[in-house]
């Protein structure tokens, strides 16, 4: 009897798990049904290009309301117990308007400010509240990048150790999350000629980075810098 009820017990725990995964995959599709327009707008905003991207903004601002309809004040878990969750939501949603605005006014320098929080509050939400998808990871990558690009106008004196090894140590964990990202990524994607090559030229950029730090050549570090910021931020509109 122990084992039948066991056994029973099992299949029922089985059948939530089952369950809380589905739900939780549905969540991520929705919110990446928003990504996608939110990401594009961004690079249309970039570009200068704000009436395309106010109309990227519209479907974005769109998709997450039909999302926050959706849910509630109940998103799946490990989501529903986020005190946080309704006042995020607002928070997205209004970040969403004013960038709306902004970009309809042909504002786009304001727009992508505006916009910038909705990345950060998705990142926030996941990070705590457990969850890790590959956007987070490449979330993380884009902040290194930043920390290195500071050297793009800020160039190390190369000749100076202490100064050598501040930029190999942040070369060396640029290469590394850019490592975790493709390893998290899905068999599908990592299967995927596209991301293959995007992510393998970047990974070969990211390790000659270190050839002209050691040979203390400023200029070839900073083309560089640049080479491999054109592939970061493919990698975010791309999978980000």
């Amino acid at each position: 009897m122990r084992e039948i009820l066991v056994s029973a017990l099992m299949f029922v725990l089985a059948g939530v798990t089952n369950a809380t995964a589905g739900q939780l995959a549905e969540f991520n599709a929705r919110i990446e049904q928003v990504n996608q327009p939110y990401k594009s707008a961004l690079f249309y905003l970039r570009t200068g290009n704000a009436g395309v991207a106010s109309l990227e903004l519209a479907q974005a601002a769109q998709n997450w309301k039909a999302l926050a309809e959706h849910y509630g004040d109940t998103p799946p878990d490990p989501f529903g117990d986020d005190p946080a969750w309704t006042e995020t939501a607002g928070a997205i949603a209004a970040a969403f308007e004013k960038g709306a605005g902004l970009a309809t006014e042909g504002d786009s320098k304001a727009a992508q400010a505006a916009l910038s929080p909705v990345r950060d509050h998705l990142h926030k939400l996941r990070r705590r509240n457990g969850v890790r998808v590959l956007a987070d990871c490449i979330y993380d990558l884009n902040a290194q990048m930043e920390v290195l690009y500071h050297y793009r106008h800020n160039p190390p004196d190369l000749k100076k150790l202490p100064e050598r090894n501040a930029a190999k140590t942040a070369s060396a964990i640029y290469a590394h999350i850019l490592e975790g990202c493709r390893a998290m990524a899905s068999k599908e994607l990592r299967k995927d000629e596209n991301f293959n090559s995007i992510f393998g030229s970047a990974t070969a950029s990211a390790a000659k980075l270190f050839d002209p730090i050691d040979a203390q050549d400023q200029t070839g570090f900073v083309n560089l810098l640049r080479e491999l910021k054109s592939f970061d931020v493919i990698i975010f509109l791309r999978w980000g």
